[in-house]
């Protein structure tokens, strides 16, 4: 049996096991619908104060996270922007693991076209 993390929710799991399969689809039904992973949660917490404490808060959580959270968290932000302007739930895991390779070419700068045209289908939800 072979174990993955989930890069959208985070959770380990071992995809051949059904009562993995269900508490993952779970997981995501709710993500869907606008919850979010608490890490993901954290950091916007994290972030909105230090910006509203303006005391250095920014650059001392500079290396307190990683990059891919950072994504993530971009990610979940077009995500609820566009679940707000009426993309269909069941689009979640196409949606986030686009946008997730989206982020990562804007990152890296390599096949920035290709994940740009990916992501075409769902820029009417951009708002």
């Amino acid at each position: 049996m072979s174990t993955a993390t989930c890069r959208i929710c985070g959770l380990l799991y071992v995809s051949s096991l059904v009562e993995d399969q269900k508490t993952h689809a779970a997981i995501h039904k709710k993500l869907a619908s606008g919850s979010q992973p608490q890490k993901v949660r954290d950091f916007s917490k994290a972030f909105g104060w230090a910006v509203a404490h303006n005391d250095g808060g920014l650059e001392r959580m500079k290396d307190q996270h990683d990059p891919e959270l950072g994504k993530l968290v971009v990610a979940f932000s077009w995500w609820s922007r566009a679940l707000s302007n009426g993309v269909q739930v069941k689009d979640f895991d196409s949606y986030m693991e686009a946008h997730l390779a989206f982020a990562d070419s804007l990152v890296s700068g390599i096949d920035v076209d290709k994940t740009s045209a990916a992501i075409k289908k769902w820029e009417r939800f951009a708002g």
